[in-house]
């Protein structure tokens, strides 16, 4: 609700709706994807592939040609021109093509969505970028296809002709992991965490120390020499990088302080280090269209800087917002998404608001929970439709006169609280640094849901002091995830991470399989 095109549907809509992505010049049309695999736009259709050229339609305007594929993202460019991934791996492209940018081999429009063939054609795309008049296309296999407008090289290809069908772009023995696009350049990261940029470099939003274009693949060496880079992004005319250590670098135009620099210096040549008093970074977004730059720190807070909303704002700025998608929508200009955007589920109704004002509510409550000395007050019915381990002990062999209540010796009462409160509202209110006990107590639980998302908040936390010990608790909650992302880390940060005290904690069985893994990865090789 907090995008103002959306807020014209119905809840009835809203209900069905997965995802949806916002942009236009002034975030005036919208893609829709339900949950029925249905693909629907919304605000100024012209480009939608609605069907319905020259025309605004404030209605949920189904696309037929695109309902029923598997759609895994959506991007937009300036023109508009869209780009549809689908599930399997074909890219579909429509709108805007006067320089090619739809791939389609020619610079006619194209209304109906249209696949895109050549070079692609057998290919499985698994991510795809738009920048303003160009496209890019990341293939399963780390292989990166681009088209489109090309003047400033912003396709990588060596040259500055445009192309209107799909060309890989040459990397030598490298496997790229993930693409973006700027408003007239692209950058990718590369799976070991090395960053090439390459196009306009106006702003010196390439990274390279200088102003020039660059035609051609540019290795960002001022990051490669002190970081291993797990996320990027690309705003107008800067760029944002974040490390596996949660360090922020941030380099390119700075007009509107969207750099984080001195407001004096507009432009930012190579990568500094941004936001240094937030803490670690976990999450960045920037849109092509916006100067604006918008991260989470490792405690869930997220902070906005740049232009925000015609203000010209060069320090961090802590809002009250709980994804960084949602800053877009009420402070970029224009506000557009700066990815598709992902809904949980349906609209909150008030039933789920009851339930959330239940939750330790003793008027209303017929058990106590006590843990550490204090009492939370739940309802046992349903603590018995939410939780098997509730259904197993609250059954039959419940003893109605022990006085309803619970004494819990396990877990703290900071964990437990949180795990009852997930049941109630399915939200998790923990701190990252406490989120290894509650994935501890999902284990016990068998609450496989709970525990995946709490695998995510912990890697959130992962550093050079924890890495060990959080590969050592994913081997003990048996959690895979959790245990290549540790394990991957420790092997980014070899030479810290066995120095660490935690790494001398290790017991012998997880020291030992440390090492067969890092044996299998080729570690030892000579």
């Amino acid at each position: 609700r907090r995008w103002p095109l959306l807020s014209l549907l119905y809840d009835s809509f809203i209900d069905r709706v997965s995802s949806c992505i916002v942009f236009g010049s002034a975030g005036c049309a919208a893609l829709l994807l339900t949950r029925e695999d249905e693909l629907y736009a919304l605000g100024t259709t012209t480009c939608c592939g609605a069907g319905m050229s020259g025309s605004t339609s404030f209605e949920p305007v189904l696309i037929e040609a695109m309902s029923g594929r598997g759609l895994r993202q959506l991007s937009c460019g300036t023109g508009p021109h869209v780009l549809a991934l689908a599930e399997s791996g074909e890219v579909y492209a429509w709108g805007h093509n006067s320089h090619g940018q739809l791939g389609l081999g020619h610079t006619c429009c194209s209304q109906p969505p249209t696949l895109v063939m050549g070079a692609l054609a057998g290919q499985r795309v698994k991510a795809v970028a738009c920048g303003a008049y160009h496209s890019a296309a990341l293939t399963e296999s780390g292989e990166l296809f681009t088209w489109g407008l090309n003047s400033s090289g912003q396709l990588g290809l060596g040259s500055n002709v445009n192309e209107k069908s799909p060309k890989q772009v040459p990397f030598q023995n490298r496997f790229l992991k993930a693409v973006a696009c700027g408003h007239k350049s692209t950058m990718v990261l590369t799976e070991s965490g090395e960053v090439f940029a390459w196009g306009s470099n106006e702003y010196g939003q390439i990274g390279s120390g200088n102003e020039v274009n660059h035609h051609s693949p540019y290795l960002v060496d001022t990051l490669a020499k002190h970081a291993v880079i797990t996320q990027i992004a690309c705003g107008y005319a800067h760029s944002l990088a974040v490390s596996d250590t949660g360090e922020l670098f941030v380099w390119g135009s700075n007009h509107c302080g969207q750099s984080g620099c001195n407001p004096l210096r507009k432009k930012v040549l190579e990568p500094v280090e941004s936001a240094k008093g937030i803490g670690g970074i976990s999450d960045i977004a920037a849109s092509n269209a916006c100067n604006i730059t918008v991260v989470s720190n490792k405690q869930g807070k997220i902070f906005m800087w740049g232009n925000i909303r015609g203000q010209t704002v060069s320090t961090p700025v802590e809002t009250r917002f709980n994804r960084v998608d949602d800053v877009f929508a009420s402070f970029a200009s224009p506000p557009v998404s700066p990815r598709m955007l992902s809904f949980g589920g349906k609209a909150e109704r008030p039933l789920v608001e009851a339930l959330r004002a239940a939750f330790d509510d003793p008027s209303t409550a017929d058990m106590k929970v006590v843990v550490d000395g204090r009492t939370i007050h739940v309802h046992k019915a349903l603590l018995k439709m939410r939780c098997a381990y509730f259904r197993s002990r609250l059954g039959k062999q419940w003893n109605e006169g022990n006085g309803n209540q619970i004494e819990v010796v396990d877990f703290s009462y900071p964990i437990y609280r949180a795990f009852l409160q997930w049941c109630y509202t399915d939200e998790l209110h923990v701190e990252p640094e406490q989120a290894l006990g509650l994935l501890e107590l999902a284990n016990c639980y068998c609450e496989m849901e709970l525990k995946a998302r709490c695998a995510a908040l912990v890697e959130r936390t992962t550093s050079v002091d924890n890495a060990a010990a959080l590969f050592a608790a994913a081997l003990r909650h048996d959690c895979p995830t959790l245990e290549e992302h540790a394990f991957h880390f420790c092997m980014m940060h070899t030479t810290e991470v066995t120095l660490s005290e935690a790494f001398t904690r290790l017991d012998v069985d997880t020291m030992r399989s440390l090492m067969q893994k890092s044996a299998k990865g080729g570690a030892f090789k000579r």
